[in-house]
């Protein structure tokens, strides 16, 4: 869903970019616009060195529209965009901001703005994107922020809004993402928010919400392809109607209290990609119909409560990469060709009351890096074919010994993997030669051999700096992996040692 949400966002930029270059240096209507951002940057507080300190200023001949951040219109001269994202700002939004009447993109997000939005932002009635996520916005969401009658994109995430969200949203009929997660909503969910027939992505992820969702949620939302609503404290049965959101591609309600079957008919969100259900009071199986689900990669129904066979056909779904089951109530074995399609990387199903041998076929899945099966019944030894699995200890595979260490070892392994974008299970290393050996003699004979070509360049500024950088963090990565256990390092000195790491990086290029 990730993918839509940037859609909208390159949208708005297209839609910015393609108007002609401002000429609106003579139009006698920017000064509204100037005074509106003098008034911004008035009520904000920046370090001396920062950028706008001395890029908005009437002390120079540039026009507003060459300020930075600041994008403006051809045919009305004005400011179209204002992009402050990422940029160190703490302050609060003045209400003078309301006079840029001609806004079509608002971005502010990952600041340090605190206080209330100024009412007088409704006034921007062209607005169509705004995106002031991960910033210390507190209070009541406004109730005018359904005013704004051509917004496509909102994003107030990572905040700290609170109360109940506002009726008014509902006359938001051209809006295709709402994002409102990690704020401290509490009550129902408005309903006339499932009565937007436009919206594809809704995000109500962290917050307090609580009572049922209406059995016809999904009627009037034939567009929605992502919906995440974890971490509240939505009740009753399973949600029904699901089913008619045909277009899911992303569905997540975990850390609810949802209860009852999950419904068979969910086998007809045959667009799902992931499925997130744990944490529940759910009951019953996992349905047959989940076989229809051809595009699932990742299914979570950890701590759910579900009971019945280990479903086979679980491992015989071919976009399936990751299946997380633990702590539920499941038994049987698992199949003896667990990985007819080596794709599967995670398997979690600890806590359960699964019984007979783990199979040595399980070596055949080759893209498999974590895999948890401890709190079950298993019989017999553990297979030696879990040392082929390159991210998991040797020990784990000879010895059938689990402990931290053997998570150090993976995380080791890891951090060689990000930097040399090569698996521990692809077709260079052999018998002879292992990630591990290759990174090591990479250390003696030149580290840049190791390194992927698409990380540092030696044309770049700061090539030696990082190749240090890099050589310091494989020198842990190596420590990290040991042969034997007891020598290697435990994560919380990892973790310090990669701190110093990055800390020395930053020192070298400030040097430079």
């Amino acid at each position: 869903m990730e993918r839509t949400t940037l859609f909208h966002i390159f949208a708005a930029v297209l839609f910015l970019y393609n108007l002609p270059a401002c000429l609106s240096r003579t139009s006698p209507n920017i000064t509204t616009d100037q005074s509106a951002l003098l008034a911004l940057k008035s009520s904000v507080t920046l370090p001396p060195d920062h950028i706008l300190v001395n890029n908005w200023t009437t002390t120079t001949p540039s026009s507003v529209c060459d300020w930075v951040g600041v994008t403006c219109g051809k045919l009305h001269g004005r400011v179209a965009a204002l992009d402050l994202s990422n940029m160190g700002i703490i302050g609060t939004i003045p209400p003078h901001l309301g006079n840029l009447s001609f806004l079509v993109l608002l971005n502010i997000t990952n600041n340090g703005f605190h206080g209330d939005l100024p009412e007088e932002l409704v006034n921007i009635r062209r607005l169509q994107y705004m995106d002031v996520q991960f910033n210390k916005f507190s209070g009541q969401i406004p109730q005018w922020f359904g005013g704004f009658p051509n917004l496509v994109y909102l994003n107030v995430g990572n905040n700290s809004f609170s109360d109940s969200i506002p009726q008014d949203f509902g006359n938001l009929q051209k809006l295709k993402v709402l994002n409102m997660k990690f704020n401290q909503f509490t009550g129902f969910i408005p309903r006339i928010i499932f009565n937007m027939s436009l919206l594809e992505l809704l995000n109500l992820k962290g917050n307090s919400l609580s009572g049922n969702l209406p059995a016809n949620m999904c009627n009037h939302l034939p567009n929605l392809k992502f919906l995440d609503l974890s971490l509240n404290e939505l009740e009753g049965q399973f949600p029904p109607g699901l089913q008619e959101c045909s277009n899911l591609q992303v569905l997540s309600l975990l850390h609810n209290q949802f209860m009852g079957h999950i419904p068979s008919e969910i086998g007809n969100l045959t667009m799902l990609e992931k499925l997130y259900l744990g944490f529940n009071s759910l009951e019953g199986e996992i349905p047959n119909e989940f076989t229809n689900l051809v595009n699932l990669e990742i299914l979570d129904l950890q701590s759910a409560n579900l009971t019945g066979c280990i479903p086979s056909f679980l491992f015989n779904m071919s976009s399936l990469q990751w299946i997380e089951l633990p702590y539920n109530n499941f038994f049987g074995s698992l199949p003896m060709n667990i990985c007819p399609r080596p794709l599967l990387r995670v398997l979690v199903m600890a806590g359960n009351k699964v019984s007979g041998n783990i199979p040595t076929e399980i070596g055949n899945c080759t893209a498999l890096t974590v895999i948890d099966l401890h709190e079950n019944n298993f019989t017999g030894t553990i297979p030696e074919e879990f040392a082929t699995i390159g991210y998991i200890a040797p020990e784990y595979g000879h010895e059938g010994l689990v402990s931290t260490n053997c998570d150090i070892y993976s995380f080791g392994i890891m951090m060689m993997e990000i930097f040399t974008r090569k698996k521990p299970t692809d077709e260079m290393f052999t018998s002879d030669l292992s990630l591990k050996r290759w990174v090591s003699e990479a250390l003696v004979n030149g580290v840049t051999q190791a390194i992927d070509s698409r990380l540092i360049r030696q044309e770049e500024e700061h090539y030696f700096a990082e190749a240090s950088c890099v050589s310091s963090i494989f020198e842990l990565a190596l420590n990290c992996t040991e042969e034997s256990p007891e020598n290697r390092i435990n994560i919380k000195d990892a973790l310090a040692l990669l701190q110093k790491i990055r800390l020395e990086f930053q020192a070298k290029l400030s040097e430079n």
